[in-house]
């Protein structure tokens, strides 16, 4: 599978676009002891930040099964373009 065409590219594209989604955790740990907060505060702010995620993606991910990727990402797409309401 790894020879198939393609497959590189994917692989390096994906792994590229979801290092921000890993980073961020690590960075908001980081933030909050260079500000003098505990590594305890870091971490209840790093694991708040990963809840909202941890929460909805298994439910992203059945719509996704059942409908398409396309019924999912398009309406997602169009909420995140009218901003926070």
């Amino acid at each position: 599978m790894l020879g198939s065409p393609y497959v590189a590219r994917l692989v390096g594209g994906t792994l590229t676009c979801r290092l921000p989604n890993g980073m961020a955790p690590v960075a908001i740990l980081v933030w909050a002891t260079a500000s003098g907060g505990s590594i305890t505060f870091g971490g209840l702010l790093s694991a708040l930040y990963g809840l909202p995620s941890a929460l909805t993606q298994p439910v992203k991910g059945c719509l996704m099964d059942r409908g398409g990727h396309s019924t999912v990402h398009l309406p997602a797409g169009a909420r995140r373009r009218l901003g926070p309401t």
